[in-house]
């Protein structure tokens, strides 16, 4: 009876004392509580949320090479591995393994970008103004990571859809968010990007420099609200915030300049936003020319190459800088053999280290220019797109672009030109509802040659592992699927 009773007492006990011990701060473990101590400790956790971008998951691949591999931009090569055979050709399912990662990459910047908001203010600043460095470019980097994710998974680009987007997150937490529609992410987008906006105009210190621009500042939100607008067909706010970049004191690199933003990684006017790469850091468009081991997985379309002579004014490719500069048929791995070598290496090496350049002014023109032809101002529509064209290729630029729409389709064909192997070619597919032909590109060991204009396959599956997990997301999975 005694035992029983001395039982029942330190039951008691221990459940009163149970508080107690839940409210313990764990020693071995990282939280907000104890992972933060200083300013300097919330300095470092930015450089983490930008070191989020280099993998597979972000500009690594999915937002990097892989939209052109997608494409008709590459032909795949007898070397290839076949690494990413379901997405190349379009026969992936709700539990593919590289969507699956690709949906989390994101999502795990934004958590990362979430726990800065939330702690940034617990810490007295060093300087004034260096708490709203920090939380204008966290805000950037979440209106980025959740507009890329709608790229690849919203069901439309329209900015005021009520069709399905992806679940938004502003707070690093564990639950299960149901997904919000296409106007509801943009209203987030748009809200991020103008709190940015307001908070760096009061800042400590310059975030780039003249010959390093690693980070996201003043000029790099308002790219990214140019790009965000351009996909919603907000043309007034692509037009205003294009103006903003052009008119920031950056410019086009001139074409003696051009090859050195890609084998060098200069800065030269043209770099908005460069994610940094060093030893270590993997390699930039490994899987389409891996220079380390000297393996060509993909190499330029015909249909692509062809581009380059397609105008009236330039019928000989070798005029376009971006002909020599992207493909080379002398590399010292390669003689003699075309091969993509835009992303070759730095300072002449042959290693694929190099940064990835994420926004630049090249698109930008390309942006004022269509969203001002799409909204009646071909005369200003068409003097960016010969300012563009005149810096890139050595031959004056005489062609008549009179007719709207043939100058809305040189526009589009500028941006395949531009544009290649930077993250663009399947979106801007998508946009433009059309289809996607390989035609004599297509060869072994591709396996699909063709994608009609509309398929449901343009809006990737929702992650089956997300489907399984959230319950709220479950009956929200998008078609076809």
């Amino acid at each position: 009876m005694k035992v029983y009773r001395y039982i029942i007492a330190l039951g008691w006990a221990m459940l009163m004392s149970c508080s107690d011990f839940t409210n313990i701060e764990p020693t071995h473990s990282l939280t907000p509580n104890n992972a933060f101590k200083t300013m300097a400790d919330i300095e470092l956790h930015l450089n983490g949320i930008y070191s989020g971008f280099q993998g597979t998951g972000y500009f690594g691949l999915a937002y990097g090479t892989l939209p052109d591999m997608m494409s008709d931009n590459l032909a795949e090569y007898v070397e290839s591995l076949g690494t990413y055979r379901s997405v190349v050709d379009w026969i992936y399912v709700a539990n593919d393994a590289n969507i699956a990662g690709i949906w989390a990459t994101p999502y795990s910047i934004i958590n990362d970008c979430n726990i800065l908001l939330s702690n940034v203010g617990r810490f007295k600043e060093t300087k004034s103004g260096q708490a709203n460095r920090l939380k204008a470019q966290a805000l950037a980097n979440r209106a980025l990571t959740h507009f890329d994710l709608l790229r690849y998974f919203g069901q439309s680009y329209d900015r005021n859809s009520t069709l399905l987007g992806v679940p938004i997150k502003t707070a690093s937490s564990l639950d299960r968010p149901a997904r919000n529609t296409v106007k509801e992410v943009y209203d987030q987008i748009y809200s991020d990007l103008t709190d940015a906006k307001t908070l760096i105009a009061s800042i400590d210190q310059a975030i780039n420099s003249s010959t390093d621009r690693s980070r996201i500042d003043a000029i790099g939100i308002d790219a990214i609200f140019a790009r965000v607008a351009y996909y919603a067909k907000d043309y007034a706010k692509a037009i205003s915030s294009a103006n903003a970049v052009i008119g920031s004191g950056l410019g086009l690199a001139s074409r003696s300049d051009f090859p050195a933003v890609w084998n060098a990684d200069a800065v030269v006017n043209e770099v908005i936003w460069s994610v940094a790469y060093l030893p270590g850091d993997g390699y930039v468009a490994g899987d389409v020319f891996f220079a380390v081991n000297n393996r060509v997985s993909f190499k330029p379309s015909q249909s692509l190459l062809n581009t380059y002579s397609q105008t009236s004014y330039s019928p000989n490719p070798l005029n376009d800088i971006r002909y020599t500069t992207y493909f080379s048929s002398t590399t010292s791995l390669r003689p003699g053999e075309l091969i993509v070598s835009k992303y070759i290496g730095r300072g002449g090496a042959v290693d694929g280290l190099v940064n990835w350049k994420a926004f630049r002014m090249g698109e930008i023109y390309l942006i004022r220019a269509e969203a001002q032809a799409r909204t009646g101002l071909s005369t200003s529509a068409r003097a960016d797109l010969k300012t563009l064209r005149e810096i890139r290729i050595s031959v004056p630029d005489t062609e008549d672009l009179s007719d709207p729409a043939k100058l809305l389709a040189a526009i589009l064909l500028e941006r395949r030109r531009e544009l290649f192997l930077e993250g663009h070619r399947w979106f801007d597919l998508r946009m433009a509802g059309a289809g996607i032909s390989r035609g004599g590109d297509c060869r072994a060991p591709a396996t699909v040659c063709s994608l009609p204009a509309g398929s449901f396959r343009f809006v990737w599956p929702i992650p089956q592992d997300e489907i399984k997990a959230n319950v709220n997301i479950a009956s929200q999975q998008n078609s076809g699927y």
